[in-house]
């Protein structure tokens, strides 16, 4: 990934994580256009939700500080129930995330056909909350669950978090700036725990490169091994390793890589040596010495990090409080029928 492809993914990222575009599908469809690897891809997500998450405190500053005073003066306060409020919402998305965490990774695979019917559903929200009455509503428990199911919904690609969020309390008819700032408000800590999740996973693969050697070609690992293992010179144990390295390129190329997948290609790469006739303690051999990890290797381009980071965190700022300004207009429209374009251009380009 180059500086400009990470410059545009922060821009992507910062402007869609507040307005109601969905940012998950935005990235999705960015990263079926620009092509970016797989790792780079799951470190980005990690220091792009934080960019976004950082310019969301930093403009409810004032709010966040006044809530934390609150909350240490151990009262039952206008804090510490807005704060309860904040729990209860997040109660369903937190469920969704920690129960159904693998499922949920197969979404997030450039499915560009799923970005754009979710983008017709956020624009069929949209529409609808902008057409609401305006209300002097609060937030009440049994709004802030209702509005934490629809953020926990929003998980998909192609579902706008604030769009759903903003539009589902809106429509129950809570007042438009007391939505808009619950919905960007609650979202704060759930980015903290999915930026730990995607780290989790991050560290795992990068775990496993660590003890990956340099070697790219299977032929140049065989001949490594060949002085020490007679029997890597089998055809079989060729054809193993040049199917585990483009099974995992494979798996790059989807867009995901988690625990369970990498478990599943050594399941498989060990199958393969044993089809090829290699015993128990040769396959052992071949899965735990440190050339059998066969896989390209790749480098995070720190200057891409850095670059998307800002890009991400400035232009979140302008987003977040222009979304504000957006809301209290009763504005929506427009981002529905750009989610209605966008969606349509999604699912005729997923088909042609």
């Amino acid at each position: 990934m180059d500086l400009l492809e990470a410059i545009l993914l922060g821009i992507i990222q910062g402007l869609t994580e507040f307005l109601p575009v969905s940012s998950s599908g935005h990235i999705e469809l960015g990263k079926a256009l620009l092509g970016s690897v797989p790792e780079e891809g799951m470190l980005m997500t990690v220091i792009l939700h934080f960019a976004t998450a950082l310019s969301t405190i930093v403009i409810f500053r004032k709010e966040i500080l006044e809530i934390f005073k609150g909350l240490f003066q151990f009262k039952n306060n206008e804090q510490l129930r807005f704060s309860v409020l904040i729990v209860l919402s997040m109660i369903p998305a937190a469920f969704v995330g920690i129960l159904f965490e693998d499922e949920i990774d197969t979404f997030f695979s450039e499915n560009i056909f799923l970005v754009g019917m979710m983008l017709i559903g956020t624009g069929g929200l949209l529409f609808l909350a902008n057409r609401a009455k305006a209300t002097e509503g609060k937030v009440t428990p049994l709004r802030a669950i209702i509005i934490g199911i629809a953020q926990a919904i929003a998980i998909l690609p192609g579902i706008s978090r604030s769009g759903a969020t903003i539009g589902t309390a809106v429509l129950l008819g809570v007042d438009r700036t007391r939505a808009a700032r619950f919905s960007f408000l609650m979202v704060v800590p759930l980015i903290f725990g999915a930026m730990l999740v995607k780290t989790k996973d991050y560290l795992e693969v990068q775990s496993v490169e660590a003890k990956s050697h340099p070697f790219k070609k299977s032929e140049e690992i065989l001949k490594a091994l060949r002085s020490d293992y007679e029997f890597v010179s089998n055809k079989g144990v060729k054809s193993a390793l040049v199917r585990k390295e483009t099974h995992w390129t494979e798996l790059k190329n989807e867009g995901v890589l988690c625990s369970c997948q990498v478990a599943s290609l050594e399941e498989r790469y060990g199958k393969d040596l044993r089809s090829a006739g290699l015993s128990e303690d040769q396959v052992a051999i071949m899965t735990t010495h440190h050339l059998s990890k066969v896989r390209p290797l790749g480098s995070t381009n720190k200057a891409s990090i850095i670059a998307g980071f800002f890009a991400a965190f400035f232009t979140g700022l302008l987003a977040c409080t222009w979304m504000i300004k957006i809301v209290k207009r009763s504005k929506l429209s427009y981002f529905s029928f750009y989610c209605f374009a966008v969606g349509l251009a999604a699912i005729i380009w997923s088909i042609v």
